[in-house]
């Protein structure tokens, strides 16, 4: 199997923490990735942390944590982000994201990075999603967020709530069910996946008195994706879509917007959840949390989604 890469995200943030903690805890598999970045700030983090790591350049031997050397331009100070470290992020970023693409790498792994940082640097960067999709000239991708309790994919992601609703079209909700669809039978070996889709509206729009898009647009194309074989149920309610019931039903539910379904899911497993990216040519999972400057100096940051990560990405790729 080809290493999975892992691109830790802001040096000066917790990810580099939290991947650390979580493969000093995955001993038995760590010739199954690969860390970017700077070994020294690695090496300085595991004995801040009291880790037992050990880290090498060349060849792996047994219990070494392989690191693809890419020297910071600046010495990290910990929850203090670094204008001048923005490229640096960004060349981790773009070695494990081209090497998954190029199929050096089985997956990657990524953690939290800065927006703001990377822009101001002058490279426009509105997140991992939309960079891995014009790295790979990819035109639909879903995002997945996931834990042990469920699984919820979004149509929509970081809008003003506003603009949700000229978004729910029947092109892209067919579009995304049919790539959530897929990626449930390849990357979790489910044979017919059950999904349940959300109404846009309150009660599901109560049959056009409190909204039409479930009348007009979900309804219809529902009915459509089951004629030609796609096992929905929908559009149901948000507001009972959840309870223990339907949890045991459905493998994974499609949300129309962000704040629809990510509360539940994060209710249920706070710091447990991790984010996969659909779509994409290769499998890309991510921490569920950013950057955390305000305790990145106080090592004490929560590894649970990192753990999860790494887990999923072994589970994925020795599935494919």
């Amino acid at each position: 199997m080809k290493p999975i890469a892992i691109s830790p995200g802001d040096p000066a943030g917790i990810g580099p923490e939290v991947c650390l903690k979580a493969l000093s805890k995955n001993k038995k598999n760590l010739n199954n990735f690969i860390l970017i970045g700077d070994i020294e700030h690695f090496r300085s983090l595991n004995n801040s942390l009291k880790l037992d790591l050990n880290f090498d350049v060349e060849k792996k031997t047994a219990n070494t944590v392989k690191v693809f050397q890419i020297p910071l331009s600046e010495r990290v100070k910990l929850g203090m982000p670094s204008l001048k470290n923005a490229k640096y992020t960004l060349d981790v970023l773009l070695e494990a994201s081209l090497g998954a693409l190029e199929k050096r790498y089985s997956a990657m792994i990524t953690g939290p990075i800065n927006k703001s940082i990377i822009n101001e640097y002058g490279f426009e960067f509105s997140g991992h999603t939309e960079f891995l999709a014009d790295i790979s000239n990819t035109k639909n991708v879903v995002m997945l967020l996931a834990n042990k309790a469920l699984k919820v994919a979004l149509a929509t992601t970081h809008l003003p709530l506003k603009d949700v609703a000229a978004k729910i079209t029947s092109q892209r909700l067919e579009k995304y069910l049919k790539i959530l669809n897929n990626e449930l039978k390849s990357k979790w070996k489910i044979k017919n996946p059950k999904i349940c889709v959300l109404g846009l509206n309150p009660h599901a729009g109560e049959n056009g008195f409190l909204g039409t898009e479930e009348t007009e647009i979900i309804s219809p194309l529902i009915e459509k994706l089951i004629k030609e074989g796609l096992n929905l149920s929908g559009p149901k309610s948000a507001d009972t879509a959840f309870v223990p019931n339907n949890l045991k039903k459905f493998d994974a539910y499609l949300a129309m917007f962000h704040d629809q379904g990510l509360p539940v899911l994060k209710t249920l497993g706070f710091g447990n959840s991790i984010n996969i990216t659909l779509g994409l040519p290769f499998t890309r999972i991510s921490v569920d949390h950013g950057t955390a400057y305000e305790i990145a100096d106080k090592f004490c940051a929560n590894e649970a989604s990192a753990m999860e990560s790494l887990k999923t990405a072994l589970d994925i790729t020795r599935s494919t």
